[in-house]
């Protein structure tokens, strides 16, 4: 049985036993969630904050959630405790809060967006793709949506819900190595992204498209992409992350050199601890050189991007991901 065929059976269990999270404790301490492309076991990291949130709010925050989601089960109270839940790396565990919630709610499509970002992250591609399009397909002539925000005292941003599932279409596909189709997908977030002015969130997609484009062989649509990127990071000034995506993209415009290009400090910034300094910067220069035809010096910085502390960043996955298309049967 293959690798793929056990999750994809784990996932189905899961789903089985939605309905029994409604009376589940909150999860705690170390918690089995996946293997990675490579057959290492991963487990919960639930004593990493990402920068979001000191250890007492976090505790505070989830358990409110936890009592308003027993209290009541509906797409607001169900997203939310999944989300913080996620944050401290119980993803299986926010994947079964949405199940439990999508039993009741089958035709909601935030829910179903979620839970695509989460099968993402647990490598589950596949899944991740087929909850994505079912979420985009209820979503289809529907007005933006937003999310909900955090109680006063845990930083939240009211996202715009089809942003985020629109580009985690993307990451899905970009990870299952259908470029092209990843590059729609960034593109529908991109074009969110700039209906609502939100500079912070067209960078990301701009990446990202950038990215898919090239990978697709479409240099010319990748080149005019960078070409019509104007911001710079005074534009980027609100942004609760560190904005490794606008470095990325100075990168391939040519705007920045590549010898001082790898970070592995901890900004302070929300997702932006030392592991996804060096997981994003490593990927992003794997990809600087794939790109220029580097493929053997591609090789370590994959590596890089792979081995450090913490396995849910994007771009862990995605090196993953290229690793084991570019250089099958070896280890990183």
């Amino acid at each position: 049985m293959t690798f793929k065929t056990l999750l994809v059976s784990s996932m189905a269990a899961l789903a089985l036993t939605g309905t029994a999270a409604h009376a589940q404790a909150i999860p705690e301490g170390e918690s089995y969630q996946t293997e990675s492309l490579f057959g290492e076991r991963l487990y919960t990291r639930s004593s990493a904050t990402m920068n979001l949130a000191d250890p007492s709010a976090f505790e505070r925050a989830t358990q409110e959630a936890y009592e308003a989601y027993q209290a009541e089960i509906t797409p607001d109270t169900a997203t939310w405790y999944g989300r913080l839940l996620s944050y401290q790396g119980y993803f299986r565990e926010a994947v079964e809060v949405y199940d439990a919630a999508i039993e009741l709610f089958p035709e909601n499509a935030k829910l179903r967006r979620h839970r695509a970002h989460r099968y993402f992250t647990l490598r589950d591609f596949d899944a991740s793709i087929g909850e994505g399009l079912r979420s985009a397909e209820l979503y289809e002539n529907m007005p933006l949506e937003r999310e909900r925000l955090g109680p006063d005292y845990f930083p939240s941003t009211p996202d715009v819900v089809q942003f985020y599932l629109y580009y985690h279409l993307g990451q899905a596909y970009f990870a299952n190595n259908q470029y092209a189709e990843a590059a729609h997908w960034f593109n529908r977030s991109h074009a969110v992204a700039l209906g609502v002015n939100d500079a912070v969130s067209i960078t990301a997609a701009v990446y990202w498209e950038y990215l898919s484009l090239a990978r697709a062989g479409d240099f010319f649509a990748a080149r005019e992409l960078l070409d019509g990127y104007t911001y710079s990071l005074e534009d980027l000034s609100d942004n609760i992350e560190s904005n490794f995506y606008f470095d990325g993209i100075q990168l391939f415009k040519g705007e920045r050199e590549f010898e001082t290009f790898f970070s592995d400090e901890d900004t302070g910034m929300a997702f932006s601890d030392a592991s996804a300094a060096a997981s994003s910067t490593a990927f992003t220069l794997a990809n600087y050189l794939l790109l220029q035809g580097h493929r053997d010096e591609a090789r370590e910085w994959y590596r890089r991007s792979i081995d450090v502390d913490g396995w849910s960043y994007f771009a862990r996955i995605q090196a993953e991901a290229d690793w084991a298309t570019l250089y099958p049967g070896e280890t990183p």
